[in-house]
């Protein structure tokens, strides 16, 4: 009698909780992140309308992954550009690199590059160097495929020789322009423009005679 006593009381504990898990509120398991979400429906919720609004549709998943406008507060941008000058005065200079920014408001942005330096003097064999620089960029005139920016900053690059002879293989290179971007493709931007650009130890040597070159550049920025 005990024995079957406890086979009907396990028969009606199970059907009590097999009543209950059928009617308890469905389980819901948010992730956060845009367009993120994941829930566990029972049959009878996912058959009812308006189930479907709680899956992010193709729409604000691709939404959520595209980049912010380019130049845009939270945007983000990386480009590379070569550009050559003049001294005017039987000096030459070549530069490449690749930078990045970051606009914290919109038409605003901080910046660091990355960059290879030629130079040939009059007084100066050709020589090379690297170039590390931070900037800002302010884009003053801002459409929606094209802008007008003024940038500037200042770096330090090493050169394997002197710059002048006699000066330093270690200089400060500050730098002023302004420039142009037209979009070119989806999250894309041709960059053009030109800016002064100096060579200078900053008194940290006996002698400091400085180099002033007019840099004429083009490149290509891109939003991630």
């Amino acid at each position: 009698m005990p024995r079957l006593l406890a086979c009907n009381l396990c028969v009606i504990i199970l059907a009590v909780l097999s009543r209950s898990v059928l009617a308890s509120e469905p389980l819901r398991l948010p992730f956060d992140g845009v367009g993120l979400s994941l829930a566990l429906l029972d049959d009878e919720v996912a058959a009812s309308p308006g189930s479907n609004d709680l899956i992010p549709d193709d729409e604000v998943l691709e939404n959520a992954r595209t980049a912010a406008a380019y130049a845009t507060q939270d945007s983000t941008a990386w480009w590379f550009e070569v550009g050559g000058g003049s001294n005017f005065d039987g000096g030459w200079g070549a530069i490449g690199g690749v930078g990045v920014e970051w606009y914290p408001v919109d038409g605003f942005a901080l910046g660091a590059r990355f960059d290879g330096i030629g130079v040939g003097l009059k007084d100066t064999s050709t020589t090379g160097g690297v170039d590390a620089a931070l900037l800002i960029r302010w884009h003053v005139l801002r459409r929606e495929t094209w802008s007008v920016y003024f940038d500037g900053g200042c770096g330090f690059a090493v050169f394997a020789d002197e710059v002048p002879t006699g000066a330093s293989r270690f200089c400060f290179t500050p730098q002023l322009g302004l420039g142009v971007t037209c979009e070119v493709a989806e999250e894309a931007r041709l960059m053009v423009g030109a800016r002064w650009f100096h060579i200078s130890n900053g008194q940290s040597a006996s002698r400091n005679p400085g180099v002033d070159m007019l840099e004429l550049y083009v490149g290509m920025t891109f939003s991630y």
